[in-house]
């Protein structure tokens, strides 16, 4: 019997008892990625979606020690997924009232929700999670070079703002 085959059966089937409390530890970062990506409205529902996702597919991960990761690009493509519809939804129904602009007292959070959803991603991945460029890159499914060029014009987009804003 193939001794390498005898561990990965064993570590899955620990991985299959302990599902829920590896996913708990997990809960918040996927929380933050959701949000990140498609919004603090949507992402209790993308977490539990994750959840069942994770739970219906937990055959297919190959590496048990990978979990943490797995879990995440699961949210990560249901974010998207989200992300879709809603454009799919928005280039079928005309804007009715134009977005409010930006006031000189808008905080610093409210324009980074105005951002992109992939710009607004990297900021909040890098700025408030501490990701390196390299890792949100992977977790987003870019190389490192667009990240690092999508954080680029999000800082010189919010600059801009700022400035604005100010004077």
């Amino acid at each position: 019997m193939d001794v390498a085959a005898t561990v990965r059966d064993r570590a899955r089937a620990e991985l299959a008892s302990d599902f829920e409390a590896r996913f708990e530890r997990v809960r918040n970062r996927l929380m933050a990625v959701c949000t990140a990506v498609a919004g603090a409205a949507d992402a209790p529902d993308l977490v539990h979606e994750t959840y069942l996702r994770a739970s219906d597919r937990l055959h297919q991960l190959r590496d048990p020690a990978l979990f943490d990761a797995w879990v995440v690009r699961i949210a990560l493509n249901e974010a998207r997924s989200v992300l879709r519809d809603r454009r799919r939804f928005a280039d079928r129904v005309e804007q009715l009232a134009p977005r409010p602009v930006a006031q000189p007292d808008v905080a610093l959070r409210q324009l980074v929700e105005a951002l992109g959803p992939r710009e607004r991603a990297v900021i909040v991945l890098h700025y408030a999670y501490g990701y390196r460029m390299g890792e949100i890159g992977r977790l987003l499914g870019l190389s490192e070079i667009n990240v690092r060029t999508l954080a680029f014009r999000a800082r010189r987009r919010l600059r801009a703002q700022l400035e604005e804003a100010i004077s």
